[in-house]
């Protein structure tokens, strides 16, 4: 029998193996942790993904129907977002524009009781002609702000305080930046308003926060007595690639294209040779007239400047009175 212990020795593990241990733990612990962020940004509703489209359309929630079907079939949920910021692009003012919203301001002052907002319009809303296309005015609340910001805060307030269905805005252009968009976004999510900006084509290369963006071209007509046709490219949409030159017959689904102007043009035709027979009249006893009467008759007779018929739903903004 050993009268002697003896020790149990133990090796003590290297430091190096200690430090590549703790360093494959904490390199697990951070794939682990970016493969939650990862599936969490997948499962993220607003995400989508190409080969998921077909079956994010399908879940995509009902829009406003725009009254034009071959365009609701690019749209998500058919029809206008109920709650988000979409942007027109215009060449100018008056190519259509109001046309293409007219069915959906028809259906939302028909069926809601909330405002139609109109903030900043270039033109004069013609009340007689928006009734006239089943639009009730009585909804209709005009902004006159007197600046950018003014007109900027009236809009964000408007589609935050749930009051207004749609809400049209005119901003300047030269002062509108990218957070101002996203904060009108976020704006009309919150009060569930369909929010439209009218933005010339220079904004075209800016970046934007608007869920849907359309650029609108005017067609020259086949037939010059039945103008109103319009070409649109959809250039951003949530849930899908860009569209291009999408023709919608904005006068005829409006009803606002006028056969009445050929009557229009025949009695400018009648002016015109009458007027050319005045001149011949002015030629024969223009000896006998005084400077003034010449004057006055060749004030009378010039030739009118081209004649382009307005949009039926606005009028021009009435000159600085002195």
């Amino acid at each position: 029998m050993d009268l002697f212990a003896t020790e149990q020795i133990t090796q003590e593990p290297d430091l190096q193996d200690i430090l590549q241990d703790k360093k494959k733990q904490d390199t697990k612990k951070q794939d682990t942790k970016k493969q939650d962020i990862r599936t969490r940004l997948l499962r993220h509703p607003n995400l989508w993904r190409a080969g998921q489209l077909a079956e994010q359309n399908q879940q995509q929630k009902p829009g406003i129907p725009s009254g034009y079907k071959q365009l609701d079939e690019h749209l998500p949920g058919k029809g206008w977002p109920v709650a988000g910021l979409m942007e027109f692009m215009l060449t100018s003012a008056g190519v259509g524009e109001l046309r293409l919203l007219v069915p959906a301001l028809q259906r939302l002052s028909q069926s809601e009781a909330r405002w139609l907002t109109w903030i900043n319009p270039p033109f004069i809303p013609y009340a007689p002609a928006l009734q006239s296309v089943g639009i009730d005015t009585r909804k209709i609340l005009l902004i006159h702000p007197r600046t950018h910001l003014d007109a900027l805060w009236a809009l964000e307030r408007a589609c935050k305080s749930g009051s207004c269905s749609m809400a049209l805005a005119w901003l300047d252009e030269k002062k509108l930046k990218l957070k101002d968009t996203q904060r009108l976004q976020v704006a009309a999510k919150q009060g569930q308003t369909s929010t439209c900006l009218f933005r010339p084509k220079t904004a075209l290369t800016q970046s934007s926060m608007a869920e849907l963006r359309l650029a609108l071209n005017p067609l020259k007509p086949l037939n010059p007595l039945r103008p109103g046709q319009v070409s649109v490219d959809i250039l951003k949409r949530r849930g899908g690639w860009p569209v291009n030159n999408v023709v919608l017959p904005v006068a005829q689904t409006t009803e606002t294209d006028y056969p009445e102007s050929a009557d229009v043009q025949h009695h400018l035709e009648v002016w015109r040779a009458f007027t050319r027979q005045g001149d011949a009249n002015v030629d024969q006893a223009g000896a006998q007239q005084t400077t003034s009467e010449r004057l006055f008759s060749a004030s009378s007779m010039a030739e009118p400047a081209p004649v382009i018929e307005p949009s039926p739903l606005i009028k021009p903004l009435p000159g600085p009175t002195h």
